[in-house]
């Protein structure tokens, strides 16, 4: 049993002062009032905050490795490792458009790695960003490997459901209301984005079985005054979006927007790629090399290919630059993600019963450290 204290502890949904959270063999016991611990022996942290572990729906690489470029268990380790050092301790690999045989391969990387440790060690499922995309909404993906849905392989993706959580982010222009319906139906969490939809036809989607979107206001029909487009759709219905809050993909002023009017749906990715925690200037991404410059990730077009950005970073942009109250942009890294994957009910919170999966965060440098059980 291990006894913790900080001056702050968000228990997910709020920021209480001065208690002791009681851990025992990895789950959360109880959380009690301070005044009330005299006989523990607890270990002060400091005056920072205690929070739940940071939660990345779209990291695509970091600590110098890529899962599109090594799609194996030893990226996932690296990934796992560099992701602790900034408080995130669940995500889902990435895996950017790709072929075929490459799909089935990240599949199986990730079916290996539950068989080896389940989701209690930083991979919570996967994350097929592709390759049923639009090739007018692309971005930096390969246009190559960009296919239409084909039921054989829709139903090939769905057997792995069974071992792990996928979310599928797909261009829904290009499917029929049935092969939505059919992954929906069959436990893929469905995505929109890199999309270039109407509204109707984003709509339609939504009722099929959308239930997030993609870095949202990037890769997606934008918002007009005749054709609100998906951003429009994603604004005016009850689903969940993501944004990349390194204020490089998306402007403050428009991340401000979405917390307005979306406060309990608006969730932080950090789509970040293979320099995101070392020192590198180059990598490579989809066949192309890519530099980093001035803090973006640029092809020779200056197309953004991924992000440099860890998670406590986007909060600290959020709370900073976005006017979004600290406990919120929280929330927006760990709860809502948990709840965009069906996990609320073992993360993204600090109540009984829950992972033990906590960060202690400064509140000034926003600097984290994982908090280890004992």
């Amino acid at each position: 049993m291990q006894a913790i204290a900080a001056k702050y502890l968000f228990d997910g949904e709020t920021l209480l002062e001065n208690k002791v959270l009681i851990i025992d063999n990895n789950l959360i016991q109880k959380i009690i009032d301070i005044n009330l611990a005299t006989s523990l022996n607890y270990n002060y942290l400091g005056d920072g905050i205690i929070a739940p572990g940071f939660i990345d729906l779209q990291l695509n690489g970091c600590g110098g490795v890529l899962f599109n470029e090594t799609t194996n268990m030893p990226t996932l380790e690296t990934m796992y490792q560099t992701c602790l050092r900034f408080g995130t301790t669940s995500f889902l690999p990435t895996l950017i458009t790709s072929d075929i045989n490459t799909v089935t391969l990240a599949l199986n990387t990730v079916k290996e790695w539950f068989a080896t440790y389940g989701n209690t060690r930083g991979v919570i499922g996967i994350h097929l960003e592709g390759p049923f995309i639009a090739k007018d909404k692309k971005g930096i993906h390969s246009e190559e490997h960009i296919i239409k849905p084909e039921d054989k392989i829709l139903t090939l993706v769905t057997q792995y459901v069974k071992h792990f959580p996928i979310k599928m982010t797909i261009a829904v222009e290009t499917f029929t209301e049935a092969q939505i319906k059919f992954l929906y139906n069959a436990g893929i969490i469905l995505s929109i984005g890199h999309s270039n939809a109407n509204y109707a036809q984003a709509v339609k989607a939504i009722q099929c079985g959308i239930t997030t979107a993609t870095h949202v206001f990037n890769a997606m029909s934008g918002l007009t005054a005749r054709n609100p487009g998906v951003i429009g759709a994603i604004l005016n219905n009850n689903i969940y979006a993501g944004v990349i809050a390194d204020l490089l993909h998306v402007d403050a002023a428009n991340i401000e927007l979405l917390y307005k009017l979306k406060p309990d749906k608006l969730y932080l990715v950090t789509d970040s790629v293979t320099p995101m925690g070392t020192k590198l200037t180059k990598f490579m991404l989809a066949g192309k090399e890519l530099s980093v410059k001035d803090g973006k990730c640029i092809d020779e077009n200056n197309v953004l290919g991924g992000a440099n950005l860890t998670m406590n970073n986007a909060i600290k942009k959020c709370v900073e630059e976005c006017h979004i109250p600290l406990p919120q942009a929280l929330k927006m890294a760990s709860l809502i993600p948990a709840q965009v994957m069906h996990l609320d009910n073992t993360l993204g919170k600090i109540k009984p019963n829950y992972r033990a999966d906590l960060v202690y965060l400064e509140p000034n440098n926003y600097e984290c450290t994982i908090i280890k059980n004992t």
